[in-house]
């Protein structure tokens, strides 16, 4: 057995090895060709020595994914190791895991994290449906990939989980609507944003603590159509905020986070936003939505009480190499 560095003559038992033995077994979308090659060659941190291939004779056996990004601080990441059903269980999981390893040594990191921040996403499918999201946050728990990590040093950290709710037919709860009515009375209404009528994202973002959020308004608005974006306003001041909305071709209605102001949590108006998300991302065409937020983010009470379930937990993974 020997290991060789990715060619891309290799790329046919590339894809094979990964369509036969990880998506036909597990939560992970198969790959085409293309679709390879568009989320790993031509990722612009790829080198073909961050994807290992381990050879009995001519067969490709084994496949291993590392990558670093450009941020000096950062840790390196392991995407994935896999292994063709006849040769599993013979510890050739752990060698590709080493050889990973030694590449992300060699790059200079002393710290490995699965997958949170890795630049190369993967995508997967709801158990027990056809829906899918763009991009796995970390490991799944009780993998067969979790147990590997967890038998060679990997300690499992934050957990991440998956919500999903089918929306084809989802309606605002009655009890949405009642507390509307009451903090309309106070002056607060949910309504799309309109920049000649509303101001405060920056201090909204400010107070949430939360400048990615703010960035990711800015873009929106810097678009030739922006996407249109939910608020809670009162006065013309901003108060809450969630968007930009869009369906992906997937059918997914797009979620890019929510926040109140906290000088006005308390209300339901979270709860109230999100929920007209749902209901406006349904009269987009959106067939599912899909978010993953942290175990302990009490944002999760939002998504739960608009009937959102949780459909996969995820671990993120680290290893100390030095």
């Amino acid at each position: 057995m020997e290991f060789k560095n990715f060619e891309v003559k290799y790329l046919d038992a590339v894809v094979r090895l990964w369509n036969e033995d990880v998506a036909k077994v597990s939560i992970y979308k198969p790959f085409t060709n293309e679709s390879f090659a568009n989320k790993f060659l031509k990722n612009r941190f790829f080198e073909n020595e961050g994807l290992k291939l381990l050879f009995d004779g001519e067969k490709l056996i084994g496949i291993g994914h590392a990558i670093v990004n450009d941020v000096q601080t950062s840790p390196g990441f392991i995407t994935f190791i896999a292994i063709t059903k006849e040769y599993q269980r013979q510890g050739l999981g752990t060698k590709i895991l080493h050889e990973l390893e030694q590449y992300l040594i060699g790059k200079g990191k002393e710290t490995i994290r699965l997958l949170f921040f890795n630049p190369t996403n993967l995508e997967w499918i709801i158990p027990g449906t056809n829906a899918d999201h763009p991009g796995a946050p970390a490991v799944p728990f009780n993998s067969p990939f979790y147990f590997l990590l967890i038998n060679n040093g990997y300690n499992p950290g934050a957990e991440q989980d998956a919500f999903y709710l089918d929306i084809t037919n989802y309606e605002i709860p009655q009890k949405v609507i009642d507390t509307e009515k009451r903090n309309a009375e106070s002056g607060y209404t949910i309504t799309i944003y309109d920049e000649n009528k509303h101001h405060g994202f920056a201090e909204l973002f400010e107070a949430l603590k939360n400048p990615g959020w703010y960035q990711a308004v800015q873009s929106n608005l810097a678009k030739e159509k922006p996407d249109p974006m939910l608020i809670v306003q009162k006065d013309g001041e901003i108060l809450g905020w969630t968007g930009p909305m869009y369906t992906q071709e997937s059918g997914r209605g797009y979620f890019a986070g929510i926040g109140v102001h906290p000088k006005t949590q308390g209300l339901g108006l979270g709860k109230a936003l999100f929920c007209h998300l749902v209901n406006e991302s349904r009269k987009n065409g959106a067939k599912f939505m899909t978010l993953f937020t942290g175990a302990e983010n009490l944002a999760r009470n939002i998504y739960l009480y608009a009937g959102f379930h949780i459909v996969q937990s995820f671990a993120v993974m680290t290893k100390k190499l030095k």
